[in-house]
């Protein structure tokens, strides 16, 4: 519980980081290319000279902030890795002069090894407000009051802190941690009937399992908006099902990053928050393609733990070259086409999109849940919850067309498939194989 000189201050904060957002998101492109390429200079000059991290990078590239001359030279600075922030000590990742009030927070991503930044309270306001506008755009300028947000509550997540901060204006009961059981959780649900949710795929998609098992349709929900996690077409037809009259919006968000893009509500493309982040997409070798390639990403938020040009978020995506039907000047990704951590690899090495699997099982009745790991190449594990075992075959057929017949299939029917120890999200697709970093 705040109390009222805290809520007062809270306020001040979201007002002045509303006001901020507000501001930018009138800016031309120009002036947010302006902006990008002043706060990149700031930025590079601080980590030079203050963090020990980036004047090791730095020095071992042979890279200097003068460098830095036009946007060509960009490729010049040396790409972060998730490696680099998980093998630092905290005062590698922090100016010791830092005067700036910060959160230590941690994304473990699929190992399990933690990555941890500092991240500055202002970076986090900026990050609430500019959610807090676009769930003002979402409701068409008459925000829905009746909300219920599904958070990790992990106490050194990124969304542990903004939920901390949004209880500013959101009652605690609001506010369910995702890390409670099911059972409990469509409970809530239930009771509540909100018309506003805010999840991760993979926990709305256990609630929306329990609810469909119960025989219940949400039709009071109109708007669900998920994060942090790929949105597979399964899910979103089993949400259609249960929620049939919600609309789904997606934000692509990231500890290290913060909001990094949106989904369009006109177009399936992304527009990049770009006041918020420089996003580049990469080839093997770090130059930029107009090909698929790997997200590449600075936050001009956050001066606490820099992060430039970081390759860590481990997804792949392309250009949209199109302009947007909504109007919008801000650069757009088209789908993001998977996370590099999950990409399948043939026996020959050829690397396969996880969407070739998902796609061609997502659609077969019976199907509920679903997993595909791979630890060795040309071999995948699928695990399987389905009404009864006579759907397996024609999962392997429908696996097999997809792939073709050179693929080594093992599939179990399981009764349950859970989030990985210390991890709220249930992925699904799994590779244990290594990856460039």
């Amino acid at each position: 519980m705040h109390t009222p000189t805290q809520i007062r201050n809270r306020g001040r904060h979201l007002h002045t980081a509303l006001d901020q957002v507000i501001e930018q998101r009138a800016w031309s492109r120009p002036k947010r290319r302006a902006h990008q390429w002043r706060t990149l200079r700031s930025l590079v000059q601080h980590a030079h000279d203050h963090i020990p991290l980036y004047q090791r990078l730095f020095n071992r590239a042979g890279f200097t902030p003068e460098m830095l001359d036009d946007w060509d030279d960009l490729s010049k600075l040396p790409l972060l890795t998730k490696q680099d922030l998980r093998t630092a000590v905290k005062p590698d990742l922090l100016a010791k002069d830092n005067r700036d009030d910060i959160r230590w927070l941690a994304s473990s991503g699929s190992t399990g090894v933690p990555a941890t930044i500092a991240r500055t309270e202002d970076s986090l306001w900026h990050y609430m407000a500019c959610n807090t506008a676009l769930f003002y755009d979402w409701c068409h300028g008459q925000p829905l009051s009746n909300g219920l947000y599904l958070v990790d509550m992990a106490p050194d997540s990124i969304d542990f802190a903004a939920a901390d901060l949004l209880s500013t204006t959101v009652p605690a009961s609001r506010i369910l941690s995702v890390h409670d059981p099911v059972a409990k959780l469509t409970r809530e649900l239930l009771s509540i009937a909100p018309d506003f949710i805010s999840s991760y795929p993979s926990t709305l998609r256990a609630i929306a399992l329990d609810l469909r098992t119960q025989k219940r349709v949400m039709k009071k929900t109109q708007l669900i908006h998920l994060t942090s996690e790929m949105l597979d077409a399964h899910t979103r037809h089993l949400l259609a099902h249960v929620f049939p009259n919600a609309r789904l919006i997606e934000t692509y968000t990231s500890t290290e990053g913060g909001l990094v893009a949106w989904q369009c509500m006109h177009d399936a493309r992304w527009h990049i928050a770009e006041t918020n982040v420089i996003c580049e997409i990469v080839d093997d070798h770090g130059l930029p393609t107009d090909g698929l390639g790997h997200i590449v990403i600075t936050d001009l938020t956050n001066t606490a733990t820099p992060i430039l040009r970081y390759r860590g978020l481990g997804d792949l995506a392309r250009w949209e070259p199109e302009p947007c039907p909504c109007g919008s000047s801000a650069r757009s990704i088209r789908h993001i086409e998977g996370r590099s951590a999950a990409m399948l690899r043939t026996l020959a090495g050829a690397i396969v999109s996880p969407y070739a699997i998902t796609n061609a099982i997502e659609d077969i009745p019976g199907l509920s849940q679903y997993q595909v790991l791979q630890k060795q190449a040309g071999i995948l594990g699928v695990r399987i919850i389905a009404e009864s075992d006579t759907q397996v075959p024609r999962i392997e057929s429908a696996i097999r067309h997809a792939l073709g017949a050179a693929w080594t299939l093992e599939i179990t029917s399981v009764s349950k498939i859970a989030a990985p120890s210390g991890s709220h999200k249930v992925p699904l697709v799994i590779s244990e194989l290594p990856i460039a970093a």
